[in-house]
């Protein structure tokens, strides 16, 4: 169970907050220049044809409009299933806005996914955060390793915002798990799509494979779980076969890129890990928070990592007074996030 959190892993920059529900219409166009590439409002659920959270939240809302370039997503952050409590953090409704690349393009070098924040949106219109939570209660641990997660991979951080770590085919379509190939669950902040975990190994799809992320447990997750997890595989920057590359995803057989939803395993040295997403191959919006995220390859895929955010002095903690976990953090470079 999540203790309160106070430095929590809530989005705190555009798109976050309380307000009025989203619409729930929709609008698709097509892009002219740079090639036909439709709105993918089909992949979003209609969500007013679920129950919700519960008889005492609001229905939830999502809609998702596009133009020429970019793709919009409204959200309220209401799930659509019944939202059961895994933190002391309350549901609250939310007023999100996000938007991402229409025709997503692969980028000469990796982007960092944030430490702490949206890096993605899932087709239910809720926001995607990386693979670790906050300092408290567990500091910058896994918190699919932890357990402290829903049976949808989701909970709320501090900000009464319901948010995934991971990413569950049968809670985001009307399809089991195993089904093969995996359909479209969820799209990061750089446009490019996230799949399940299940795709097709040839054109035809005659035989399909589960897809496998290529970073390696290498320490004891509970905390700190970039530091405790490596990226050394050649697949890491060439993926090959079943394994992703370090940002969890790879050029399909049909020749476009794609993320994968990795699957959540409790082996020696493979956990799924980083689950959704490792780091950005495209380029970010910028709806995906800002801050020191991990990523690129230079520190977690070593092991090293880049850290936490952190105070130095004895008996300090962090309060997050700019409301910005932009670690590393010290009393003499961010005094008001020390105490």
């Amino acid at each position: 169970m999540v203790g309160t959190m106070a430095c929590s892993d809530t989005e705190e920059t555009a798109g976050a907050g309380g307000g009025a529900a989203a619409s729930t219409s929709t609008t698709t166009t097509t892009a002219g220049s740079g090639g036909a590439t439709s709105c993918p409002s089909k992949d979003f659920l209609d969500v007013s044809q679920f129950a919700g959270a519960g008889a005492n939240y609001p229905k939830p809302a999502l809609s998702v409009a596009c133009d020429t370039e970019t793709v919009t997503v409204k959200s309220n952050g209401i799930p659509h299933y019944e939202f059961v409590a895994t933190t002391p953090n309350a549901l609250k409704e939310q007023a999100f806005t996000w938007t991402f690349p229409l025709m997503p393009k692969v980028a000469a070098a990796t982007t960092k996914i944030p430490l702490l924040g949206t890096a993605g949106i899932a087709v239910n219109g809720m926001p995607i955060y990386g693979p670790n939570e906050a300092q408290l209660p567990d500091p910058f641990g896994d918190p699919v390793y932890n357990g402290i997660l829903d049976e949808c991979r989701g909970h709320t951080g501090g900000q009464g915002d319901y948010h995934y770590h991971a990413l569950l085919v049968k809670c985001l379509t009307a399809k089991s798990e195993d089904v093969k190939p995996s359909p479209v669950v969820g799209y990061a902040l750089d446009g490019f799509p996230i799949l399940g975990p299940f795709e097709c190994a040839d054109e035809d799809c005659t035989a399909p494979v589960e897809m496998l992320s290529s970073w390696e447990k290498t320490g004891d997750p509970k905390t700190y779980a970039w530091d405790n997890h490596a990226c050394t595989k050649a697949t890491c920057d060439q993926p090959a076969g079943v394994y992703l590359d370090r940002c969890n995803g790879h050029v399909g057989p049909s020749g476009d890129y794609h993320y994968h939803a990795t699957l959540a395993k409790n082996e020696p040295t493979y956990t799924g890990f980083p689950y959704i997403l490792g780091c950005y191959r495209g380029t970010p919006s910028s709806s995906a928070t800002p801050g020191a995220g991990p990523g690129t390859g230079a520190g977690p895929s070593t092991g090293a990592g880049m850290g936490p955010p952190m105070c130095t002095l004895p008996n300090q903690k962090m309060c997050c007074g700019d409301k910005l976990c932009d670690g590393p953090e010290t009393a003499a470079n961010c005094a008001a996030d020390c105490l």
